[in-house]
């Protein structure tokens, strides 16, 4: 059981909202928290039913939305820019080091696909960051460009300038779809059955949930490199992959662990990046939060 609260964070140029999840009966003492993040799209409405899995291992989680999603302020609405994430991560740290009900040296970071590479980038800039879990991470922005045919490619490329001159003027931003099948003129960033199968289940039909993002997403995707950093992650480290992952290619990941220092801990389960949250969802949850139990313990 746990105790929920709802959040608000002043981050620059943005009001973040979520839910702080606390064991039950834990009232009046300073916790150690874990900072949950969802994939690419998802809101934390999806991400809400796993705090369970934290404040049993005796942890409080906070679950929120990044800015421009979900029930956070932020324009243009779904653009999902990554850097900017991070930066916003590291001031909601501040806000959590300043709660009584807090332990400010015992706060740790846990991340699905985007949002373990933004676990990844974070734990390798903040210091204060003590234990980092980073799940399935596409750690190579440049790799992502490897999910559509060439032709939707050049097509997605194209876009991205027209749109940067349409915004300069005063239009919305173009958008093109999350999850879908491919159609001719209507690209769509995730296509696979398995992705589909997963995120119908999990995200389709939460209040939050909107199946599209910014054409200026695909910009900041594409720039990130979160592999640059692996000599800079110095908290204990969990990462896991599918092995056999083309949507966050586990070859990349595999590499970037290698120059992670020590302590850290690498769990493959076989098959694709979807693959394993429909089929072993439960149990990562269930050992990564145990992990995390032991490693922030006093």
């Amino acid at each position: 059981m746990s105790a929920e609260e709802d959040v608000e964070f002043t981050v620059p140029g943005a009001t973040l909202r979520g839910k702080l999840f606390r064991p039950e009966g834990s009232a009046g003492t300073s916790l150690p928290v874990v900072v949950l993040q969802g994939g690419l799209g998802g809101p934390a409405e999806s991400v809400f039913p796993m705090a369970a899995g934290f404040t049993d291992a005796g942890l409080a989680c906070l679950i929120y939305d990044h800015r421009c999603t979900g029930y956070s302020d932020g324009e243009p609405r779904q653009l999902f820019d990554p850097w900017q994430q991070c930066r916003d991560l590291r001031h909601v740290i501040t806000h959590l080091t300043l709660r009584d009900d807090i332990d400010a040296e015992r706060i740790g970071l846990w991340g699905i696909s985007i949002g373990g590479a933004n676990s990844l980038f974070t734990a390798a800039m903040d210091r204060r960051v003590a234990a980092v879990v980073s799940l399935i991470p596409p750690v190579s922005g440049w790799s992502a460009r490897k999910l559509q045919p060439a032709d939707t490619m050049a097509e997605l490329d194209a876009l991205i300038p027209d749109d940067r001159q349409a915004q300069l003027r005063g239009e919305p931003a173009a958008t093109i779809r999350l999850h879908g099948k491919p159609e001719p003129g209507k690209p769509v960033m995730f296509s696979d059955e398995e992705g589909l199968e997963f995120v119908e289940n999990m995200i389709h039909g939460l209040p939050s949930f909107s199946n599209e993002i910014t054409v200026s997403t695909l910009d900041y995707l594409f720039e990130m490199e979160v592999r640059a950093y692996a000599e800079r992650i110095t908290a204990p480290l969990l990462m896991i992959l599918a092995s056999k992952d083309t949507v966050a290619p586990a070859e990349e990941a595999r590499e970037m662990f290698e120059r992670i220092p020590e302590p850290k801990e690498l769990i493959e389960y076989e098959g694709q990046h979807y693959e394993i949250l429909s089929n072993h969802f439960p149990e990562i949850v269930s050992r990564s939060a145990g992990w995390l139990g032991r490693t922030l313990s006093p």
